[in-house]
């Protein structure tokens, strides 16, 4: 399946990086890096490894490391993976929405 970025989660990626540029090494970035990685191509190999959530059962969450995750959706039509938004664990999640 094909990965697609949306503008969302390329920022809220970008926003985890710069995080972790002011405030950690660069071993952390490599590692989320990694993670991060490691993490879409499990969901590529197998789309619903990761459970729905409970408001939104087309949505699912994937965890990168204790303080991150991100949300994505499956399209089996298309045979494409949606990823929404990271997210920060550590963040209010009242703030967390799906719109791009």
């Amino acid at each position: 399946m094909n990965i697609i970025w949306s503008a969302k989660a390329k920022i809220s990626f970008l926003i985890v990086l710069d995080y972790l540029n002011e405030n950690w090494t660069k071993k952390e970035i490599i590692q989320f890096n990694l993670r991060t990685q490691i993490t879409i191509n499990a969901i590529q190999k197998n789309p619903g490894i990761f459970p729905a959530s409970i408001k939104h059962k087309e949505i699912r969450k994937a965890i990168v490391d204790k303080n991150n995750s991100f949300y994505y959706k499956i399209d089996f039509y298309r045979q494409e993976i949606h990823l929404l938004t990271f997210y920060d664990s550590r963040q209010d999640p009242k703030k967390l929405n799906f719109n791009k």
